[in-house]
């Protein structure tokens, strides 16, 4: 009796610290194996914290998150924690639900230390803060880099191009028709007609979008000299037929070996690996510069909403504490290829012997503290959507270079005075 008694006791007492657990709601996009990451993490974290449940909530892609989001914030229906990029928590901060994690990050008990949040690489730590405010964590970064098909430039003898001048060079060289049939057989480059392939290279030429004041306001900076070469050099490409250009991921035309290289993030690795088995091999280098050398870096970072209670706000800023923890920062980077939120995860054993054994992880994480990171005006969104649409029109000559820089400028102009 006394045995049951007992067995009775011990499932109440677990059943009433489940039950007073504080529930952590957590909106994602990652799906497939960056999911299976997220819940590996997420296990981690509450196997190790009884007293809290992360629930990690799959949206379903970036869009629908952040449309999601929106919604949310008028249905008064948020969750604690969500996954946004910079633009979007600028959006949000106009509805004063983003919570301010200055009290979090300088608390001397659950903070970070000064050296904490400095070991976060700067570009990170430049696209969570607004003015004296940090109202983000940084999570999953990739950077873009030039993917090449190192078979074929050893085979010609062809070096790495590191600059503008040798990405023509090479692409002139490699680009060839092989059976004479009057279609090119092989590009030696390819870009996409997209807003992000237009901003790389402006960025790696010197040239910006848009700049932010200390004030907070934005200068158009879009008609320069800067601007005005990269649409010549990219527009160049295309008009010589040397340069693939297509809307669509180009890992598929370099796995077939129709295309020699590219530019990306490395994100994209897992579906090159997955293109190129059994072709050829491959290789990631920086990306070749112009007048400056600014590899924009791409991906979300997680914030907090002041709708939450104030149990589950300081549940979620351990969580959130643990996600750039040096330790599972580098879980998270061998798991999905994206980069390390933090510079000591390079001296982990784990990423050291990670990189002996997949030595190309070692290439990106050399010039982060290089990279660029985005303005946050509220409409970036938008703003990216004009300077794509420019890019696509003087590329296919809709407009001349000097009409489509003066009707972005136009455009970007209204977005910036809503």
């Amino acid at each position: 009796m006394r045995k049951v008694v007992s067995l009775f006791i011990l499932a109440l007492f677990v059943s009433l610290v489940a039950f007073s657990a504080v529930e952590v709601e957590f909106w994602h996009a990652m799906g497939s194996g960056q999911g299976e990451a997220i819940e590996e993490i997420v296990k981690m974290f509450n196997d190790q914290n009884k007293d809290i449940v992360i629930k990690p909530v799959y949206i379903g892609n970036y869009g629908a998150l952040n449309q999601k989001l929106l919604a949310s914030v008028q249905s008064n229906t948020l969750p604690v924690i969500s996954q946004a990029y910079g633009n979007w928590t600028s959006k949000l901060l106009e509805s004063s639900i983003v919570e301010n994690l200055n009290p979090y990050l300088n608390d001397s008990e659950i903070g970070m230390t000064q050296e904490e949040w400095e070991d976060i690489w700067l570009p990170f730590r430049q696209i969570c803060t607004w003015g004296d405010n940090v109202y983000a964590i940084p999570f999953n970064k990739s950077i873009y880099v030039m993917y090449y098909n190192n078979d074929v430039l050893d085979m010609e003898g062809i070096d790495v191009p590191t600059t503008f001048e040798e990405i023509y060079d090479m692409t002139k060289a490699l680009t060839v028709d092989e059976d004479g049939d009057g279609n090119i057989d092989q590009y030696g480059f390819a870009f996409r007609s997209t807003i992000d392939t237009f901003a790389i290279f402006l960025l790696n030429n010197g040239g910006t979008i848009v700049n932010e004041n200390a004030d907070g306001t934005y200068d158009i900076t879009l008609d320069s000299p800067e601007a005005r070469e990269t649409l010549e050099f990219l527009k160049k490409m295309k008009d010589e037929n040397i340069a693939f250009v297509q809307g669509g991921y180009l890992n598929g035309p370099f796995g077939e070996g129709k295309v020699i290289a590219y530019v990306d993030t490395i994100a994209g690795k897992s579906y090159v690996d997955s293109s190129c088995k059994g072709k050829h091999d491959w290789q990631w280098a920086k990306i070749p510069s112009g007048k400056s050398f600014n590899p924009p870096f791409a991906g979300t970072d997680v914030i907090m909403f002041t709708s939450a209670t104030d149990e589950q706000k300081a549940a979620a800023w351990k969580f959130m504490k643990f996600l750039a923890s040096p330790k599972v920062t580098t879980f998270w980077a061998m798991k999905t290829g994206y980069l390390p939120v933090r510079e000591s995860a390079l001296d982990t054993p784990e990423w050291k012997t990670y990189t002996k054994l997949e030595p190309k992880a070692a290439v990106p994480v050399s010039f982060v503290k290089e990279a660029y990171s985005d303005p946050k005006p509220a409409t970036w969104y938008e703003i990216r959507s004009v300077v794509g649409d420019m890019f696509n029109n003087v590329l296919f000559e809709k407009y001349t270079i000097d009409e489509g820089i003066e009707w972005a400028v136009k455009e970007i102009k209204s977005y910036l005075d809503m």
